[in-house]
């Protein structure tokens, strides 16, 4: 392993930081710096047993996060909604206000669309997607060579009950219990597997094709697919029936929203899935 460069990796216990740091590991070229809030707690011991430097930030100490970045050549952030203590904007300024103090040459972020502007105004109550957008827009403005990765639906929400909707064994089979209304096109992501190839993927290329990575949206999807036909998947893969269980909304706002604004409305109109922008670089 190449002990002389650096990718720092935010929330790196986290889902998607996990993936990442995964996937730095396997490849070799950079050594993870894993970013947590508790460099003691047992997912941050095991980081350090693989290999990992690890550090302590909260994304509301500036100077943490400056230590965290500093030294670094590459960052993957991902923010984190329905933080009370810290707003997401902030989140992202404050890296990557940090990032430019430090000279961080290339920055991954973990993005979602604006559904204000997919579904035209209509759908304006779902803050984790257009405070992400926001934090994207402000990275593109800065002078950090940056690229963007939106991910779907996590697959692993399946198995952790999401929303109330566990995925039930059956004497026969299976349940899916699902909020998502009939006619709901979802993006898949497999995140644990995919979200940490991809960033690899950017991180080890940017310097040699960053005309086609720098301030680019890459959505990361294994499938767009009907709660059905998502449903048929697994049942193929499990060797056993899946029953789609059709549950009454949320009665949350903002999830309800999100859900009729992805029936009525395509994030990302006109992709297929895997992207072959993602499978170029990969």
């Amino acid at each position: 392993m190449n002990m002389t460069r650096i990718a720092t990796v935010f929330v790196a216990t986290g889902l998607q930081g996990s993936s990442v740091v995964n996937a730095l590991l396997a490849d070799g070229t950079f050594t993870p710096r894993a970013v947590t809030t508790d460099a003691r707690s047992d997912a941050a011991r095991a980081l350090v047993d693989r290999g990992c430097e690890v550090v302590e930030a909260k994304f509301d100490d500036r100077e943490a996060i400056q230590r965290a970045v500093t030294g670094a050549e590459c960052v993957f952030l991902v923010t984190l909604c329905w933080n009370e203590e810290v707003a997401e904007q902030t989140q992202g300024i404050n890296v990557v206000e940090a990032c430019e103090s430090a000279g961080v040459k290339f920055i991954v972020f973990s993005t979602l669309p604006r559904l204000r502007d997919v579904s035209h105004g209509k759908y304006t109550k779902v803050s984790e997607f257009e405070d992400k957008a926001s934090v994207q827009k402000y990275l593109e403005t800065s002078p950090i060579p940056c690229a963007s990765i939106s991910p779907g639906s996590f697959m692993e929400n399946i198995t952790r009950g999401f929303l109330d909707c566990p995925f039930e064994k059956t004497d026969t089979g299976y349940v899916l219990n699902t909020h998502e209304p009939k006619g709901c096109v979802i993006i898949q992501t497999w995140v644990g597997r995919d979200m940490g190839r991809a960033v690899v993927a950017l991180f080890t290329q940017y310097q040699t094709r960053l005309d086609e990575i720098d301030r680019k949206m890459f959505v990361l999807g294994s499938q767009r697919a009907t709660t059905e036909e998502f449903a048929q998947g697994l049942a193929r893969g499990l060797e056993k029936p899946v029953e789609v269980r059709r549950l009454a909304k949320t009665g949350d706002p903002a999830m309800d929203e999100l859900y009729d604004a992805t029936t009525e409305f395509d994030w990302s109109p006109r992709l297929t899935y895997p992207t072959s922008a993602l499978k170029r670089s990969a």
